[in-house]
């Protein structure tokens, strides 16, 4: 009886790393499969918020379906239930100095808008927290049995190519699928670290996205000098303050 449940649990793991996996996938090109789709639509950002909530549409159904899941049990699963008084706390002390580090070295950027603050600095971040890191990695740790650094790892290069659109030629590209890509995994570890609430890697996400959104700091993730500068004060002050303030992990 043991080893039938012990060879049920291994498939059972095997079919959601399998689900999580066609659905990291998918994101790589729904992009392109919503574009071709939609060749009339010129409405700012729409084919970019359609193909995030097919991703977001994808991963549940896919996940859903292998672990019997119902919306309760993957809005569970995704950390947006967690408390959020603390990590609003914690995003504070990181992004107040941040922010008049900016003020004062780099001009305000004149180029975006409204719906671009909106949009790339809340809405995606918030989109692609809740598909990469609350449904891809809450699966593979909780439901499939995973090591949080393997959990981790595949959305992150992942999460890394999707970003590869930034990049304009070979050696940009590269470094932004770099970036990115390491930003998914410190993401993944934030995740993780805070017991799975996914408030903290949104926060930071939408605190970064921001920043580089209304101040002139580079173009994309790769940056500038100073942007760099910033981006690692920001990656350090979270990590830092991510030991002090982040409950303790709880015996598996």
């Amino acid at each position: 009886m043991a080893d039938e449940r012990t060879d049920w649990r291994s498939k059972r793991s095997l079919a959601l790393a399998a689900a999580v996996g066609a659905a990291l996938v998918w994101t790589t090109f729904s992009g392109a499969v919503v574009k071709s789709l939609t060749p009339g639509l010129d409405v700012a950002y729409a084919r970019s918020v359609l193909a995030n909530l097919s991703d977001l549409v994808m991963m549940s159904l896919l996940v859903g379906s292998v672990a019997r899941a119902g919306p309760s049990r993957l809005f569970g699963l995704t950390g947006l239930g967690r408390p959020i008084t603390t990590p609003l706390l914690w995003a504070a002390f990181i992004f107040i100095p941040a922010v008049l580090v900016a003020a004062l070295a780099a001009p305000v950027s004149r180029e975006f808008t409204g719906l671009d603050l909106f949009w790339q600095g809340a809405g995606f971040p918030v989109f692609e927290e809740v598909i990469y890191r609350g449904l891809a990695i809450g699966a593979l740790i909780r439901w499939a049995g995973w090591r949080w650094w393997a959990a981790c790892l595949a959305p992150a290069v992942m999460f890394g190519l999707v970003h590869a659109g930034q990049g304009s030629d070979p050696g940009s590209i590269a470094g932004v699928v770099a970036v990115t890509g390491l930003g998914g995994l410190l993401f993944g570890w934030l995740f993780v670290r805070w017991d799975f609430n996914l408030w903290p890697p949104i926060l930071l996400h939408i605190g970064m996205n921001s920043l580089w959104i209304v101040f002139a700091l580079g173009e994309n993730a790769l940056g500038g000098w100073l942007g760099n500068a910033l981006r690692l004060a920001v990656v350090a002050a979270a990590i830092l303050l991510t030991w002090r303030m982040a409950p303790r992990p709880r015996p598996a």
